[in-house]
């Protein structure tokens, strides 16, 4: 019979789309609800505070043409700003939850797993993510998304790791720099269903309601963040296994070539069969 640490073990994701997705799927059915409170904890406050403030920026850019443009981007940058950083912070803090469902590692209490938390370094790696990505995205855009690619997973990282702010970005960039594409899937375009279905309900005039808007909102925050956040510790945990095969591989690899060369340097310098024996005396003839 399996122990739960193999069965963890064998949910563990390949750095391959499909597998990110189906075991990150896994995990947020398997950890619904310790998922949802987690992001309640994190996603209610930031969003409310967000919405709020995109709300009042909507409207004053709607009584004044002059400031219009200026606060519907200060609206915008407010609301990636959020996202981003509440998603950061969020992939950190549920990292364990993840660890315990993928991998089979002891399971604590949510107290316990906020109180172990490197809370500090998981803020400052949150405000940095988010204003580097911002400032990106207002100045050239491309810029702003290659830095949301490269900072998808720095929270996971500095949990998992142990690292510090600038270790932790340097090593989600080195991360996912050669996984572009796998990012952009796994995590870009699911953080873009929150403001699609807000987009969509957009359409509705009982949307228009504050008393409606702002609970929907945090509630598709809620849900949706909490799945971005599964698939982004799932992406994390993916890519340092999938980078620790390779250097093992490559490390098996030069090993057996140097066994190879030593087996030859050995071969050349040890004599051969012949030249260890004697060469047999010649015959004495009898009758001298």
């Amino acid at each position: 019979m399996e122990s739960d640490g193999s069965r963890g073990a064998e949910r563990t994701a390949r750095a391959r789309i499909s597998s990110v997705v189906v075991t990150g799927l896994g995990t947020y059915r398997r950890s619904f609800w310790r998922i949802v409170a987690a992001a309640v904890l994190v996603f209610a406050p930031i969003d409310l505070v967000v919405s709020l403030a995109t709300m009042a920026a909507t409207d004053f850019a709607e009584q004044s043409d002059v400031l219009s443009l200026f606060l519907w981007t200060s609206g915008t940058a407010l609301s990636v700003a959020g996202t981003v950083l509440s998603l950061v912070f969020f992939a950190g803090v549920i990292d364990r939850i993840v660890a315990v469902d993928q991998k089979g590692e002891e399971d604590l209490p949510l107290t316990d797993i906020l109180r172990g938390l490197p809370t500090m370094r998981l803020i400052l790696a949150s405000i940095l993510t988010a204003v580097l990505t911002v400032v990106g995205l207002i100045l050239f855009l491309l810029p702003g998304f290659a830095l949301m690619v490269l900072f998808a997973v720095v929270g996971p990282v500095i949990v998992i790791e142990g690292l510090g702010v600038w270790a932790g970005l340097r090593r989600s960039a080195g991360l996912t720099a050669r996984h572009g594409l796998l990012v952009i899937v796994t995590v870009l375009i699911p953080t873009t269903l929150d403001e699609e279905l807000s987009s969509w309900l957009e359409h509705f005039a009982w949307y228009a309601h504050p008393w409606i808007q702002l609970p929907l909102d945090i509630g598709s925050t809620i849900v949706v963040g909490g799945l971005v956040g599964v698939f982004e510790v799932t992406l994390a945990h993916a890519l340092i296994a999938d980078q620790r095969r390779r250097r093992a591989a490559k490390a098996e690899i030069a090993a057996r070539k140097a066994a190879k060369g030593a087996a030859a340097a050995r071969a050349a310098v040890e004599p051969g069969p012949d030249e260890h024996e004697p060469e047999p005396d010649e015959p004495q003839d009898a009758d001298r």
